[in-house]
């Protein structure tokens, strides 16, 4: 299992680190990307293993200033994958740091 992926941001894709042994998980800056399914897919694998053997507590951060609907669909997935670490009895806490009222209630929809 890879232990850590690190992708730096660029004006249509965020920073996003997946440390494990660290645990360090978090996704900051803007996501426009109109190809967002191949862009986040290394992040559902990374959390697909992560599942098999997750740590203890699992802290998420989604610091977004802005995303697309191609996007927000992809970290309905990223949503999906820390849902099912919960559902087998794992602690997950997600903070969403919020930058406009919009993103605060796109946050609301992912979270239901």
């Amino acid at each position: 299992m890879a232990k850590l992926i690190k992708i730096n941001r660029s004006d249509v894709y965020p920073d996003i680190i997946l440390d494990k042994e660290n645990g360090v998980f978090e996704i900051r800056g803007i996501s426009l990307s109109q190809d967002a399914r191949d862009f986040y897919q290394p992040v559902l694998e990374f959390l697909d293993e992560y599942a098999t053997n997750p740590n203890k507590v699992t802290i998420f951060v989604f610091n977004l200033k802005y995303f697309n609907v191609s996007s927000a669909k992809m970290l309905l997935f990223v949503f999906y994958r820390l849902k099912e670490i919960y559902d087998k009895g794992n602690t997950v806490l997600v903070t969403w740091c919020l930058m406009t009222m919009i993103l605060k209630k796109r946050g609301k929809i992912l979270n239901t």
